[in-house]
């Protein structure tokens, strides 16, 4: 089924021509119906359609934008142009974009049926003509392409500079780039206020890509553009001479692509620009300062092109204040320890609004640096509750996903609001939770347990403790531990031994005291039975 998209800003035209076609016999539907052109933009990202009919003056975007637009996003998509106006300019600049149809108002049946089962034609013919040899052509193109992205991408993600041949030569056979000798720079672009809207990075790349292409084309040698998350990076390859300008339209390519906030409205764009380089080998070093001036952003604001400058190397700038290692952040430390003991969460807050308000008076603080900080706070964070044996919820991602959001920060107090609000949120459940257990009468049993297992135990004591008749106790602490009584105080005692083997030198018969057993050989017997070796066997491998 083809789909289609139906743009004009009268509710009434849209619902008639929704009507006036049996959609479905035609091998059509319906996909999407927008009120103005904005709309129809972003629904065309979305839906990508085969066929867009739309009114030629709509608010915001008018038809001829529209149509200009989703040709760059969807160049093989047909346009049907209605309007309630002759003038023969509209059609002289829709033929320009390569519409072929124009419906005026008051829209006839017959007539829109005719032009919808033309374009049905046109599109049928256009999916026959993707051939064998097209396909190929194509697949052959996809795998170029897939090389020159992965090039970056090993740039990106790689621990170090690029290892082998770095030759000019080598990489172009290998990556099919046209690098000649000169100068070889990264450009990083960030969106921000996109969220991860995959539809969004993928109109913006493709936006860039036309853009760079445009300024870019006559000064490169050859380019290459890679997307990550909400990051572009451009590898850009140029003569000596043409730096000042390579920087003029990098300018002219920020300017331009700081339109599309019209488009994406709250989006933020910054640039960082990367060292240059004359060894294609040194790439990486270029695209660790592209994205370290892009986090730079956080202290610097957004909507700028941010270059190293005289600063030096990101190597360099990555340790600028040293704030981290400074007393004022051991001093916060202790400060966060004693506020998570207190288990209130407004401390917890109080002491992370004020290493912001420290902050905001030390010089010479890092975008890095205070992504880094961010992420410390949050590995203390946990250590902390660790040491008090207070569960977190998915902590084992925390930090990553921490990590993750942090990257989509832009100001310091956003970071720190961020901070605030996932250590705060996490604590606030960690700590009922704790409540909720302490509060528990199997939490009262096993830790009687824990503190007197050393001492014969029975069910009837530790019962009583508990505050339960032994029947009913046992049953509720089968169903709460999920193991019967005698096997759970075993457990505590074997778990006990292992640590006093691998940790002392205490002898099997003092150990066995320790545990709570008598009787050594009965001892030894439970603990094979539980770890598969015996005592000695297990110190002389684990110790």
């Amino acid at each position: 089924m083809l789909k289609v998209l139906i743009a004009d800003d009268e509710e009434k035209i849209c619902q008639l021509i929704e009507k006036l076609i049996n959609w479905k016999s035609l091998g059509l539907k319906v996909a999407a119906v927008a009120s103005n052109g904005v709309d129809a933009v972003k629904k065309i990202m979305e839906y990508r359609p085969d066929i867009v009919i739309t009114d030629i003056r709509m608010p915001g975007i008018d038809g001829m934008e529209l149509i200009e637009r989703t040709k760059k996003i969807c160049p093989d998509t047909e346009i049907i142009i209605i309007s309630g106006y002759r003038h023969f300019e509209y059609a002289q600049t829709a033929i320009r974009y390569g519409v072929r149809n124009y419906l005026l108002k008051p829209i006839r049946k017959d007539e829109l049926r005719e032009t919808l089962e033309k374009i049905v034609d046109i599109c049928r013919e256009r999916n026959e003509q993707l051939d064998f040899e097209e396909r190929v052509r194509l697949a052959l193109k996809n795998d170029a392409e897939r090389l020159r992205t992965g090039f970056i991408s090993q740039l990106i993600y790689g621990s170090s500079e690029r290892k082998g041949d770095s030759s000019i030569e080598a990489v172009n056979a290998q990556f099919h780039f046209r690098f000649r000798e000169g100068i070889f720079q990264i450009l990083g672009i960030r969106f921000d206020r996109i969220g991860h809207d995959d539809n969004c990075i993928s109109f913006l790349a493709d936006r860039a890509t036309d853009i760079i292409k445009q300024f870019l084309g006559s000064l490169c040698f050859d380019f290459e553009l890679y997307v990550e998350c909400s990051n572009l990076y451009v590898l850009l390859n140029y003569s000596t001479e043409d730096q000042k300008n390579i920087r003029r339209a990098v300018r002219q390519i920020f300017d331009e692509l700081k339109q599309q906030e019209a488009i994406l409205k709250g989006m933020e764009i910054t640039a960082g620009m990367g060292r240059m380089t004359g060894c294609i080998g040194e790439l990486r070093s270029s695209l660790l300062d592209a994205r370290f001036m892009l986090q730079q952003r956080i202290i610097a604001g957004t909507g700028r092109i941010l270059e190293i400058g005289e600063q030096g190397s990101s190597s360099d700038l990555r340790v600028t204040s040293g704030f981290v290692d400074s007393e004022a952040f051991g001093q916060f430390n202790r400060d966060m320890e004693r506020a998570l003991e207190s288990l209130n969460t407004m401390e917890v807050r109080k002491v992370i609004c004020g290493l912001l308000d420290q902050l905001s008076s030390y010089n010479g603080m890092t975008g890095y640096e205070a992504l880094q900080m961010s992420r410390e706070v949050c590995n203390h964070y946990i250590f902390c509750m660790k040491n008090r044996s207070i569960y977190i919820e998915n902590e084992s991602k925390f930090v990553e996903n921490f990590s993750r959001e942090s990257e989509d920060c832009v100001s310091m107090e956003e970071l720190f609001h961020l901070l605030s609000r996932t250590v705060c949120r996490s604590f606030d459940t960690a700590v009922e939770a704790k409540r909720a257990e302490d509060n528990r009468p199997m939490r009262l049993a096993k830790k009687y347990i824990q503190e007197n297992y050393s001492k014969p135990l029975t069910l009837e004591e530790v019962s009583a403790k508990a505050g339960f008749a032994p029947g009913y106790f046992s049953t509720l602490f089968k169903k709460e531990t999920g193991t019967a009584f005698l096997e759970y105080v075993q457990s505590v005692r074997m778990e006990s031994a292992k640590k006093l083997l691998t940790t002392t030198t205490d002898s099997m018969y003092v150990i066995c005291e320790k545990v709570g057993y008598s009787d050594v050989k009965y001892f030894t017997k439970c603990f094979v039975k539980y770890t598969g070796l015996k005592p000695g066997e297990y110190r002389k491998i684990y110790s």
